[in-house]
């Protein structure tokens, strides 16, 4: 990840673990005990490839004390024809899909349009970015925007209002994965619980030929000094060697569009229940464990497959002259091939009993799944009841909102903090806005809460634009109400004017003649 860090001029060093020296490389506790459930989501997400790149770190040997070179070859054999399902994968992928079906609500200050269509400096909008954001809220419960402010000039002049017109400067929001997010602290100011540090791995340029690029990597400490203003440092390894101590660069003093420092941390941490620093379940886990162990089973039934899956042919009665002077020594099977047997001799087909304790224990844990929220691998034949389908949807749709909108609320807080370097007044900052669409598919309505909707509204229980609300609430109608119901009464009136056409009445059966008026005409 590249930085905005002024040039080094200078470097102050001293070894980390000597007792006057900070441990910059320190990792909090709570996040250091969530980091094998991460490592496990993480090669779920990245699919089979990953996986079996692992080899027995995530599928077990089966016969673990034996090292033999057969054993070696077996399991390689074991290895290749497991086959690991990206359920984890494909429903963070979909839950993804559902929010972004809808475009997202924003307003945006007019000078700041383009850093909407290029938020990281890099090409990503600020559309892609708030994917990727919420891709990884849904999977790991976590991550991290920074609002990252550009340095000054080289010669240390403040950004002239035309550079920033011309957006040769401007400031990028970067995310950071939960892992890059090492340490954090607060500290108290005027009554209130300031974040007064934060720690977040990066990469720098060791060496470039022009070709190959070497990287290192690298901490920024984002921090308030003793005066309570907002100091950016970077602390690189000594002789680009972690183990030798980290070295401490000259600091970045970021300002706002008026020259001024910024008088707080512009970091904010998204969750999956609320977006403080407490670190939060990742709502993938489950899912990743029942994935990984789907593929363990996977691995014993394709194994079983292979050894025990064909019909094996088998011959009794045969005495040895038989083979050498009949057989020849040779059996041909199939269509074109007779097998002459002696008398009381017998050929037969072994064929192995299907090995459903495996296969069973595979669809146990897809139905698992489902309940988990798997929806791209529902078996359709599960039976639910009504009950039971709407509670599976409610729990989905809860995490996923609560992950929509803990998305949105940081988002939009990393806007209003750029909007400092724009100089945008208080009164435009308030009008800012980015909300992701909480309106999901998965909520639509079934067609029994439909038909009981409109019921109620013919029985006058709720009127007409409650009715339509409820509608538009399932994704089912899109129309205005008013351009509904007056597209509605001129398709009924067109019908009544074809029914006329065509003779019907109202209840449409043919119109019959006045049996009177035929009375009448007759006595003329």
């Amino acid at each position: 990840m590249s930085t905005s860090l002024s040039p080094v001029t200078k470097v102050t060093t001293s070894a980390v673990g000597l007792p006057d020296s900070p441990n910059v490389d320190y990792m909090l506790p709570d996040l250091a005990a969530e980091l094998k459930k991460y490592e496990l989501i993480r090669v779920c997400l990245s699919g089979q490839e990953e996986v079996k790149k692992g080899g027995d770190k995530w599928l077990p040997r089966p016969n673990a004390a034996d090292t033999s070179n057969e054993n070696k070859a077996r399991y390689d054999s074991y290895l290749l024809r497991a086959v690991f399902y990206n359920v984890t994968g494909n429903t963070v992928a979909g839950l993804v899909g559902q929010v972004f079906a809808a475009d997202p609500v924003s307003e945006f200050p007019e000078q700041m349009d383009a850093m909407w269509w290029d938020v990281t400096g890099t090409g990503v909008s600020m559309t892609q970015q708030a994917k990727k954001v919420l891709g990884q809220v849904l999977a790991y419960g976590r991550c991290g925007l920074l609002t990252d402010f550009p340095p000054k000039n080289e010669d240390g002049s403040d950004f002239t209002r035309e550079q920033v017109q011309n957006g040769e400067a401007r400031p990028i929001i970067q995310m950071y994965s939960t892992t890059d997010i090492i340490n954090w602290r607060y500290k108290t100011i005027n009554a209130q619980s300031v974040l007064c540090l934060v720690v977040l791995n990066e990469s720098y340029t060791i060496a470039d030929d022009g070709f190959e690029i070497k990287r290192g990597r690298c901490k920024r400490v984002l921090r308030l000094d003793d005066d309570n203003l907002y100091v950016v440092d970077e602390w690189r390894p000594i002789n680009d060697d972690p183990e030798q101590g980290w070295a401490k660069q000259p600091p970045m003093m970021p300002t706002d569009g008026a020259g001024n420092r910024l008088s707080y941390i512009p970091f904010t941490f998204v969750g999956s229940q609320n977006n403080d620093s407490n670190v939060d379940r990742p709502p993938m886990y489950d899912m990743a464990v029942l994935n990984m162990a789907h593929y363990h089973n996977s691995a014993d039934y394709e194994d079983s497959v292979y050894m025990v899956g064909q019909p094996t042919p088998y011959f009794s009665g045969l005495t040895e002259h038989w083979v050498k002077e009949v057989l020849k020594e040779t059996i041909q099977l199939g269509s074109r091939g007779a097998v002459p047997l002696p008398e009381g001799g017998q050929a037969g087909l072994i064929q192995a009993e299907p090995n459903s304790m495996v296969k069973e224990a595979m669809d146990k844990k897809e139905q698992q799944m489902i309940a988990l929220g798997a929806q791209l691998v529902e078996d359709k034949k599960v039976q639910r009841t009504l009950g039971e389908a709407k509670m599976e949807n409610a729990m989905v749709n809860s995490t996923l909102t609560s992950c929509a909108r803990n998305t949105s609320q940081a988002m939009e807080q990393s806007i209003k903090w750029a909007c400092d370097f724009y100089a945008v007044s208080d009164a435009e900052k308030d009008n800012v806005i980015f909300a992701l669409s909480t309106d999901f598919a998965i909520q639509k309505m079934a067609s029994t809460d439909r038909a009981q909707l409109i019921a109620e509204w013919q029985g006058g229980a709720i009127t007409w634009s409650e009715m339509r609300s409820q509608l538009r609430q399932s994704g089912i109608a899109t129309m205005d109400d008013e351009e509904a119901k007056e597209e509605i009464e001129g398709d009924a009136q067109r019908q009544i004017d074809l029914d006329k056409a065509n003779g019907l009445g109202p209840d449409g059966k043919p119109i019959q003649d006045n049996p009177d008026d035929e009375d009448a005409n007759k006595d003329e």
